[in-house]
């Protein structure tokens, strides 16, 4: 379930990894991302789970990388709003 600072938590993390100039990652250095800004191991996961329920975070569409992810259109929307 998520708590009531997850969509807050979610949006500093998309402006972050937008700021940082990560707009497109491996999952391990979003995680990274939301480590510095002081989030544990369950908020992160929580996190991604509702970017990505919300259009906010997609996976990366090139090559044979998996665990890539994408900030959408939508989700720099939500970040710039923060």
């Amino acid at each position: 379930m998520a708590s009531q600072n997850t969509p807050a938590d979610a949006k500093r993390l998309l402006k972050a990894l937008i700021d940082r100039g990560n707009p497109i990652a491996p999952e391990n250095r979003i995680n990274q991302v939301a480590a510095e800004m002081g989030l544990d191991e369950g908020e992160i996961r929580t996190d991604l789970k509702y970017a990505k329920a919300q259009g906010w975070l997609e996976n990366a569409k090139f090559g044979h990388t998996k665990g890539w992810l994408s900030i959408t259109p939508g989700g720099r929307a939500a970040a710039e709003s923060q």
